[in-house]
Order: structure tokens, then C-alpha cells, then sequence
């Protein structure tokens, strides 16, 4: 038969016959067989035809199955090999199929890699010759795919690997000094500023920046930042994939999407952490997995014990300290007795540690919660990475809000206990060795009004009464931003930001806030009734997870912000200073002098913000809104020195890195989060409904 008849005859059976068939009963004589001269020939057919689609290490995409590992064996193992060379045939879609003597040689590389003993048979390509031979099932295997092997010479596109070979292990003392060059922690350091000191791009010459490429991600809701170590990026992504790129064209290295177990939701991570030659990710079905950095393969994997809950989520990026990663993990109503901090051994891959955001009732400040059962006491999310200071060695958290505020505004009169619902909107200072709680500050007693303290903590040398302090500065919903002493955590200041009316003193020694009594939840009652229109903020914020950055030689904090007033009556969203002027500016930018505790300017603009802040030694704030800008301004005044309409609103977290001299800075977008599709709603900004780019911009050689 011809192959222009097999391609005939295979077009013939419609996708879902090929895909979803059970095997063909055939009376097979003996296991397939082929050259290691095919295999050879076949993988670099495969790299330049099939690859785009099916991963270069077979794992698959979307709508491309996987090629290798066990659901390559569910399909085609101990089936005739004709079924899996009906599918090649088929092969690239749209374009001139592969020739007879191809069509053999991708299929030998496929056998190579499923397990298939090579052989001195080559196999054929023809459908009737193939029908009698049969493909071997293999044990099916907790490895999800096999290492990607170096790619040969060919006429055509080569794979591009060089940057992967020239790789260097990430360890413990760059973690705590990153190179300049390097994106490698999830705000470029520890200390979470979001600031670097790179310098190629300036304010005289930012006008100039230009997309150098772009790279599609699979789509979907995620607030992804990516690594970057040696010219290799890392990407985290919806549906958990992950993948290295090549920082200066875009090119895919490897590629690898982790099997998740169990109906959970796989959005809106904040990426992966770096460790020697590993990148350690967080999963949708709550594992740690530590993947080779160079091959993509997994090496490791540890199963978090929840307890049976099947609730939790990973939403943050892990820290990597001292040789353990270190995150937190989010849950809501459903998950009775709150959430968690743990530590992972990085070196044993078991549990080192772990601390329960939500006080238990036998344990410290377990008598916090009115009088609740662990069973009733819920919240405590960890949404974002922690900080860490290598002077103190403590980790610092935010864990949000407890979700019951109808148990928790009952009064009780039970002696001995509050109402106050540690460790919620509370700063956390923990062990990094050990996890113990060395001290805690609460932001605010028993928040009722989703007035969350969980974003990033920020460790910042400031002025006070004289000296100079260590200080962990954070702000909530409400943008009052605090400062604690690093060491001790005794409350230096607070900063209010005016865009909230629940607070109506906070006392300048201790911290403690008074709220106006209208603010105050009684039982029964289901909004508060704030002055005559609402509240400020709603649920939104005035601040969210668009994170701040602070550039250390100049003391000056910038902060993304949003007016999120609700109307009590109608619903409607409204302004807390409306005038003629800012009427429908709902995004703001503030710039704080930490020095002087003085906001120096303010900036308004008809959308609110959707990237976090990232500020340069050269004067410049990269930030994103939700209208789908991407902007350049002046650290200065806040005037837009530059901005780049992008395929999607930029809800993630934008960075900058250098390679061989030359500097990018890349945002990631995708369709968007909670937090940007309330602010779409609000403001009638209408973006599309699916997909996610990652954007990359250099100057001009």
C-alpha cells in the first residue's frame, strides 16, 4: 500500500476513535522491534516536526496527548503497533505529512523511549506489516516523563540546549546574595522589595524598549513570576506546568506538567523556588516536587499530610532557607481547624516543620477564639511568600482572615478567652531551623470585614526616634501600612493612607485601632452602615496582592492602590474623595517617603493596577494596570515615561535580569483573578475571557 493510500485510509477514523480506542485484538506473533540508527534518526525528526506540540520531553498539552510514560502504556500498550502508526501518519496536523521512511523512524524513537528493547529488525511503516506486531505495555510508573537527551546536528532547527549544559547549581549564600544578573527568589531577595539594581534601561532611554518576544503559557488564571538563573527562565503555569525557556529568544528548553491526583483547582501560583540543580514547585494536589533544573525529570516528590483535608491550596511560591522550602497554605470555610506553615528538607525531601496560623485550643493564645472547637475555627491563609532575614534568622507571614464572623462577633462571656482570632491579620516571626513562634504582632483583633494583613512583609532599615531600626513594614486592605522591629516585633508606626473610613484611631505606642462604631458587625447584621454610602474599602482592598517595592537609596515605598468603596444600599462602587477631577480614576499609585512617613506624590489613572511594583537603581517603576497596560514611569513624580498594550491584563508579579550585558524585563499576563475580575466589573473594562502570554522587553541593539 502506498503511503499516499495510508494517509487516506487514516484520515478516515476520526479523532476520537484513534485516541480513545481500546487496543485492536490482533493475533500478534512477537513485540515490535527497531534499530538504535532509527531512534536516532527519529529524534531529530521528532524535535523539529513533533515537539511544538507534544513537549520535547513527550509529556504532552492540552489538546496534544502525551507520548511517553503511562499514558502512552494505557493506550497503545500490548495493542498492535498499526494503531500508534495511524496516529503518526496523521502527523504534524495542517501540514505535508511524514514521508514512509520518517513515519518509521518517529515511531522507533517512540518505542525507544516506552521501554522497547532495541533490536537488528528496523520497523516499517506499513500498516499491514505493523497489524502483526504488538507494542509492549509497561509497568506503569510514578515518573511522569523520562530526561530529555542532548540533541544532535541536524540540517534543520536545533534544539536549543547550550544554556541548559552551562547551568550552575543555586546555593544557599546566592539565595541570600543574589546575583544582579539573576531573578531568583519571588521579589528578587528575601527582604521582598521588589527592586533591582540593574541599570541598561534608564529613564533616557526606556522610550526606546521593545518587545524582544513573547512565549504563549496555557491559559488560565495564574499570578506567575518567572526565575531566572544563568539565561534560563522558569515558569510556573495553570493546569501545573512548568517550563525552561531560553531568557534571550523565547526558545522552549524542556518542558513538564505535573499528573494532578483529585479534582483541585491548579490556578494562581506564584512560581516555583531554586535550589542547586533542582526547581521545587508546589502542586495543585498539595505535593512538593523537585524537578532536575537541566532535564525537566523529576527527581522528587513528598505528599503534604493535611490531615484529610482535601481543601488546602498552594497559592504562594516557596522560600527556599537554609536547605528547606518554606511556604504556607490557603483554605477556606471548608477547612475546619485553619491552615499551615511547613518546612521541606530539601536535602531528605520529608517534613521539617510545620506551625498552625490558627492558635490550637490546648496551645499559646488557643484561647483567642471565643470559646470555638478547633473544629469551628477557621481561616489563617498564607496567599503570599514570606520574607526572611539572615540577621534574626526568622521567617516572616501574614495569614488572612478567619471566614466565621457570625460565631465570632457572639458575646460568649466565657472567662478567660477573646475574641481576638490569633493568628489571623498578624505578622509572624518563626524559626527558620525550627518553626517555633518567636513573636507575633496582630494587625487588627477580629477582623470581620475581609480586611486582610496577608501580602508581602518587607524587611527595611528606617529611621526612629533617632536610630535606625530593622524593621518588617506591611500594609492590609485597609492601606495602613505598619512597621515592627525585626528582632522583637514591638510596633514602631503606622501609615495611613486615607482610603478607608472602618479606623478611626490607632494608638501611636502600641498599634491598637479603634473602629468606628458603625464599622462594628453586631449579630445578625450583614453589612456595616458606614457613613452615608459604605464602606471603604470593600472586600477588594484599597491595597491587594499587587505588591509594593521599595528602593533602598532613596527611601521611597510605592504602593498600587485602588479605590474599593461600596455603596451599603445599591451595591455600586463609589470613590471615598470623589470630585470632578479623579472621578473614575479607580487605580492610584502613592509614593512614601519611609524616612519622613510623608506620602510625596500620588498618581491617578482610570484603571486600577494588576501587576505588583518593580523599581531600578536608574529611577524607573515597572508596573501593570488592568486595562492591559504595561508601563514604564518616573520614580520622581509618576509620570509615564513609557507603556505597552499587551494580549491580557498583567496580574503577576514583573521582573528584570541581564544576559551577557544586556537587560529585559518580562511581565507575565492570563485571564485573569479574583481581584481583576472585580476591578473589570467596575469599571466596565472588558478583556478576553481566556489565555496568558509572557512578555519580554530589551532595548534595541
Amino acid at each position: 500500500m502506498k503511503i499516499e493510500e495510508l494517509i487516506k485510509h487514516s484520515m478516515a477514523i476520526t479523532v476520537a476513535s484513534i485516541f480513545l480506542c481500546i487496543p485492536c485484538l490482533v493475533i500478534s506473533q512477537e513485540s515490535v522491534s527497531y534499530t538504535q540508527m532509527q531512534a536516532d534518526s527519529g529524534q531529530r525528526i521528532y524535535e523539529q516536526r513533533c515537539a511544538n506540540c507534544h513537549g520535547f520531553n513527550l509529556e504532552g498539552f492540552e489538546l496534544a496527548p502525551a507520548l511517553a510514560g503511562n499514558l502512552f502504556t494505557r493506550r497503545f500498550g500490548d495493542g498492535s503497533a498499526d494503531n500508534l502508526a495511524r496516529n503518526v501518519l496523521r502527523m504534524p496536523p495542517n501540514e505535508v505529512g511524514l514521508s514512509e521512511e520518517e513515519t518509521a523512524e518517529v515511531l522507533a524513537y517512540l518505542f525507544s523511549r516506552n521501554g522497547v528493547e532495541v533490536g537488528t529488525t528496523p520497523v516499517s511503516a506499513s500498516l499491514e506489516v505493523l497489524a502483526n506486531y504488538t507494542i509492549p505495555a509497561q509497568e506503569l510508573i510514578d515518573q511522569r516523563f523520562t530526561p530529555r537527551l542532548p540533541s544532535y546536528a541536524t540540517n534543520g532547527p536545533v534544539l536549543p540546549i547550550s544554556r541548559l549544559d552551562d547551568l550552575t547549581p543555586v546555593t544557599n549564600d546566592m539565595l541570600l546574595n543574589p546575583p544582579e544578573d539573576d531573578w531568583l527568589i519571588w521579589r528578587r531577595t528575601h527582604s521582598n522589595l521588589g527592586h533591582s539594581p540593574l541599570s541598561e534601561i534608564s529613564k533616557n532611554n526606556v522610550d526606546n524598549l521593545r518587545v524582544e518576544w513573547t512565549w504563549s503559557l496555557p491559559s488560565g488564571a495564574n499570578m506567575m513570576t518567572p526565575l531566572v538563573h544563568d539565561g534560563v527562565m522558569f515558569t510556573l503555569s495553570t493546569q501545573d506546568v512548568v517550563q525552561a525557556l531560553d531568557a534571550t529568544t523565547g526558545d522552549l528548553l524542556w518542558a513538564y506538567q505535573h499528573n494532578i491526583e483529585g479534582d483541585y483547582n491548579s490556578e494562581s501560583k506564584k512560581g516555583v523556588g531554586i535550589y542547586e540543580d533542582k526547581i521545587i514547585v508546589g502542586t495543585s494536589d498539595i505535593k512538593l516536587i523537585a524537578l532536575d533544573a537541566k532535564t525537566g525529570r523529576l527527581a522528587w516528590e513528598h505528599a503534604v499530610d493535611t490531615g484529610g483535608e482535601l481543601d488546602h491550596r498552594f497559592k504562594s511560591a516557596p522560600m527556599i532557607i537554609n536547605d528547606k522550602a518554606i511556604f504556607g497554605l490557603v483554605g477556606q470555610m471548608q477547612v475546619a481547624g485553619g491552615n499551615f506553615i511547613i518546612a521541606i528538607d530539601l536535602q531528605t525531601g520529608e517534613e521539617a516543620w510545620r506551625f498552625y496560623t490558627i492558635a490550637r485550643p490546648d496551645e499559646a493564645y488557643g484561647n483567642s477564639w471565643n470559646g470555638m472547637t478547633l473544629e469551628e475555627r477557621t481561616g489563617g491563609s498564607v496567599w503570599t511568600p514570606g520574607s526572611y532575614d539572615p540577621e534574626t534568622n526568622l521567617v516572616y507571614f501574614g495569614p488572612a482572615p478567619t471566614y466565621d464572623t457570625v460565631t465570632m462577633r457572639e458575646f460568649r462571656n466565657i472567662p478567660g478567652t477573646t475574641s481576638d482570632a490569633l493568628y489571623t491579620n498578624s505578622t509572624i516571626a518563626l524559626d527558620a531551623d525550627t518553626g517555633e513562634l518567636v513573636w507575633h504582632f496582630q494587625h487588627v483583633r477580629n477582623d470581620l470585614l475581609d480586611l486582610d494583613w496577608a501580602f508581602e512583609r518587607q524587611i527595611i532599615e528606617v529611621p526612629f526616634n533617632g536610630e535606625m531600626r530593622r524593621a518588617v513594614v506591611t500594609g492590609g486592605k485597609a492601606a495602613i501600612f505598619e512597621a515592627m522591629d525585626a528582632a522583637t516585633g514591638e510596633y514602631l508606626f503606622s501609615i495611613d493612607m486615607d482610603m478607608q473610613n472602618v479606623f478611626s484611631e490607632i494608638d501611636p505606642r502600641t498599634g491598637d485601632k479603634t473602629m468606628f462604631p458603625a464599622a462594628v458587625l453586631q449579630p445578625g447584621e450583614p453589612t456595616p452602615g458606614l457613613a452615608k454610602n459604605g464602606v471603604c474599602p470593600d472586600a477588594l482592598g484599597a491595597r491587594n496582592m499587587q505588591t509594593t517595592s521599595y528602593n533602598p537609596s532613596t527611601n521611597m515605598l510605592y504602593i498600587p492602590m485602588q479605590d474599593t468603596c461600596i455603596n451599603n444600599l445599591t451595591g455600586s462602587r463609589w470613590q471615598k474623595y470623589p470630585d470632578v477631577e479623579t472621578e473614575g480614576q479607580w487605580g492610584l499609585v502613592k509614593a512614601v517617603d519611609l524616612a519622613t512617613r510623608e506620602v510625596v506624590w500620588t498618581t491617578r489613572q482610570f484603571a486600577p493596577p494588576a501587576s505588583g511594583h518593580l523599581t531600578t537603581d536608574t529611577g524607573l517603576l515597572f508596573r501593570g494596570t488592568i486595562d492591559r497596560l504595561f508601563q514604564a514611569v518616573d520614580q520622581d513624580n509618576g509620570n509615564v515615561l513609557w507603556e505597552q498594550r499587551l494580549d491580557n491584563s498583567p496580574t503577576s508579579y514583573p521582573i528584570t535580569y541581564r544576559v551577557e550585558g544586556k537587560q529585559y524585563v518580562a511581565v507575565a499576563t492570563n485571564a485573569g483573578s479574583y481581584f481583576a475580575n472585580g476591578m473589570e466589573r467596575t469599571t466596565g473594562i472588558v478583556n478576553p475571557p481566556s489565555g496568558a502570554s509572557l512578555w519580554v522587553f530589551a532595548l534595541p541593539e
